[in-house]
């Protein structure tokens, strides 16, 4: 099993997810403005959510990573989450970030998202790293452009919208492609 530490930057840290983060992150989920961009603007169940969660627990025994939750230094509180998961079918990775509405604006997403591209790249290995969003997501995507990341497709998501894929490898990264 790989070794699996908690994540700090400069004003965050990233623990893997726990059980007992269900009411934290199904609360997240449900926001109507997170929810917009991350659940195609349904309101999931908790069993929706516990399922995400488990399935992110069990990445990061297999693999080391998965997505995690995110605090603040100074509170424990979970206000959002950050990390790596295996793509659907593949050996590739994407990587994800959402944070509770109150805190967009604040640079903490690129601030967690870049702590991951590193992990991704000296800890896990990883040659290339993906991220996707809803085109209309403009922050998220935002968020790409200052980690480096390189537009590499406009297409139709399976549920219909208009997504927009970036990537980042190793190597781009290593030579500047980070903050």
């Amino acid at each position: 099993m790989p070794r699996i530490a908690p994540l700090r930057t400069a004003r965050l840290s990233m623990r893997p997810y726990r059980n007992d983060d269900l009411d934290a992150l199904h609360g997240l989920w449900t926001d109507a403005a997170v929810r917009r961009w991350l659940w195609d603007d349904q309101v999931i169940d908790r069993a929706t959510a516990a399922a995400a969660i488990q399935e992110s627990i069990d990445c990061t025994a297999t693999h080391g990573f998965g997505h995690w939750a995110v605090s603040l230094h100074e509170d424990e509180t979970v206000i959002g989450f950050c990390g790596l998961r295996l793509t659907d079918g593949g050996p590739e990775v994407e990587l994800l970030y959402g944070l509770h509405p109150r805190l967009w604006g604040r640079g903490l997403a690129s601030e967690g998202a870049a702590a991951w591209l590193r992990a991704g790249f000296e800890q896990f290995g990883r040659q290339r790293i993906w991220a996707l969003t809803d085109a209309p997501n403009t922050r998220s995507e935002a968020v790409m452009q200052r980690l480096g990341m390189r537009f590499t497709e406009r297409f139709r998501q399976a549920n219909g919208l208009d997504g927009v894929r970036y990537v980042i490898t190793r190597e781009e990264w290593q030579h500047g492609g980070r903050e």
